[in-house]
């Protein structure tokens, strides 16, 4: 029998929900950004959050959101996307849009050099939604969780694509 995403919704909704409290008050209370195509002017907002963040989640740590309980659900979820014929189309997939080989860490930025993998639809689909200022990326086999504005590594599932 499959795990369903909505199965694991309710346990990583919380731990979600109170990471993107945070990020809003942040954004809320950092300098306002008006439309602009400035990239320095992106960038110092982006910085601001950014430390907004780390200050406020100093002790931060890989498992925080992603729980061992919430991990190994989610490696379930993608599972049947990554084996038999339909599962080498996505490892292809994968590997064409793969960054070079980095150390992960909750709380990192995320390389500016480093190209952003998609996550497959496939994988996606079977993934809980997530709000529109996180995103999932696959990093190598790790699934990260990351904060789109703040451009940081929230969390993260090493080992996720087997």
């Amino acid at each position: 029998m499959s795990i369903k995403a909505s199965e694991i919704s309710d346990l990583i909704k919380q731990r979600i929900d109170k990471y993107m409290e945070l990020h809003k008050q942040l954004e809320k209370d950092g300098p306002p950004l008006k439309k602009t195509d400035d990239p320095a002017k992106i960038k110092a907002s982006q910085d601001a959050l950014a430390a907004g963040i780390l200050a406020a989640r100093a002790g931060a740590k890989q498992g925080d959101i992603f729980t061992p309980e919430i991990a190994q659900r989610f490696k379930s979820l993608m599972y049947p996307e990554l084996k038999g014929q339909k599962g080498v189309a996505t490892k292809e997939v994968l590997k064409e849009d793969a960054p070079p080989p980095m150390a992960l860490k909750v709380n990192m930025r995320y390389p500016e050099s480093a190209p952003l993998p998609t996550v497959p639809p496939n994988l996606l689909a079977n993934l809980p939604q997530l709000p529109d200022d996180l995103e999932y990326r696959i990093v190598g086999n790790t699934l990260i969780l990351r904060d789109v504005h703040a451009n940081l590594v929230i969390d993260f599932i090493p080992r996720a694509i087997r």
